[in-house]
């Protein structure tokens, strides 16, 4: 749980890192990005102390490892159990931490000074594209070039929601759905629940480890 926050205004914590020392890699059932699962004390950036409330985290070295240096790239997870997607941005130690905006600090009843727990999937492939998807998407131009487009976690949201289909007329829907979304020019889809895999993964690594 973390620390009871005061009303009083946020001193400047120093950055700390209080459970991140020991690799917990939990793997879930199945072909899926691992769990990568730590504990973090959050702080306030020095420079933003009088302008901007900026809240950060830094990430322990062997968690930054998994990812790529020097670049910024977008993850998901957990905070205190709060879904969230943010970038993991390279820091000024080069490591890596997260920038906590006030969703994640609100969801996860946290400020500076407090310990939060993190769990987080780690890096993955660029998704295969089903051959359905595949096959649907030389139908139309503006949604073969728009797929193009996306970014690697966009081409991912699409292909979890279709693979999460349970019967194949389901399936074929989201299939002509997602070509007519991105003929249409809509890069995400409204019925897409983009934490619904992510949450799944981080529960089944929890069950696996339990097990």
């Amino acid at each position: 749980m973390a620390n009871k926050t005061s009303k009083k205004p946020t001193k400047v914590a120093k950055p700390a890192l209080l459970a991140g020392g020991n690799p917990q890699i939990a793997k879930a059932d199945g072909d899926g990005p691992p769990v990568l699962r730590f504990e973090a004390q959050l702080f306030q950036h020095p420079k933003t102390a009088k302008t901007d409330f900026q809240i950060l985290l830094n990430v322990p070295e062997w968690v930054s490892k998994q990812f790529p240096s020097h670049v910024s790239t977008k993850v998901e997870g957990t905070i205190n159990g709060h879904p969230f997607r943010v970038a993991l941005e390279p820091s000024t130690s080069g490591s890596h931490w997260l920038r906590v905006n006030k969703a994640m600090l609100k969801g996860a009843g946290a400020d500076a000074g407090d310990t939060v727990r993190l769990a987080i999937l780690g890096p993955e492939p660029e998704p295969t594209v089903p051959a359905d998807l595949r096959v649907a998407l030389t139908t139309s131009h503006e949604a073969k070039t728009l797929w193009d487009d996306l970014t690697t976690m966009g081409r991912r949201d699409w292909v979890r929601w279709i693979e999460s289909a349970k019967q194949p007329e389901t399936r074929a829907r989201r299939v002509t759905r997602t070509v007519e979304q991105l003929s249409s020019g809509k890069r995400r889809a409204c019925c897409v629940n983009v934490y619904e895999y992510m949450l799944c993964r981080i529960q089944e690594s929890e069950q696996t480890e339990e097990s």
